[in-house]
């Protein structure tokens, strides 16, 4: 809240978005060890749960609930002991999200992937296309028809087809056939 007691923009639109939060334990094996088609999930009395060191047998998460009946939008952040997942069922924008001590990885609703690492460089995956932008901050696309790269300090791009190449440098302007 702020200092005057009413309430931010960011807090006005959370309230919003989301209603109620709920910790479980998922079991995903049953007693016998065999593993169940749909996990059994356990409300810790007190809210506390340890992070099992293999989550196909067993998951810390919690439940949070959208405020919205309408939209089944509920969230689940799952606690592994290596990394956080967060995860929604959602037709559009973002599906899941990864956190481990190195990165931060996004599953868009069309399969696109995009992983921003430790440092600071960016990957971006989808059907279509890859982008790297690297931490020095050089780009290299790949797609079907086309490779480009830029340097990181924007002097140099080159851009290779199946037939040609084409280059910009400090020193001049290439344009030639792969094919001699």
């Amino acid at each position: 809240m702020s200092s005057n007691n009413t309430p931010s923009t960011i807090e006005k639109t959370a309230r919003r978005v989301w209603k109620s939060a709920q910790m479980f334990i998922a079991f995903h094996k049953d007693q016998d060890k065999r593993h169940r088609e749909e996990p059994k999930f356990w409300p810790p009395k007190n809210g506390n749960a340890s992070i099992h060191g293999d989550p196909a047998n067993q998951e810390a998460l919690v439940v949070v609930k959208s405020a919205d009946p309408e939209k089944s939008q509920d969230v689940q952040i799952k606690l592994h002991p290596g990394r956080i997942v967060v995860r929604r069922d959602a037709d559009v924008w973002w599906q899941g999200v990864a956190v481990d001590e190195h990165s931060v990885t996004v599953r868009m609703a069309d399969n696109t992937i995009i992983e921003v690492r430790h440092d600071g460089s960016v990957k971006r995956r989808s059907a279509e296309d890859e982008t790297h932008v690297e931490a020095d901050g050089s780009i290299f696309k790949w797609t079907e028809h086309a490779e480009a790269h830029m340097t990181g300090d924007g002097v140099e791009l080159t851009r290779r087809t199946e037939d040609r190449i084409a280059a910009i440098t400090a020193d001049g302007v290439v344009d030639r056939s792969r094919k001699r």
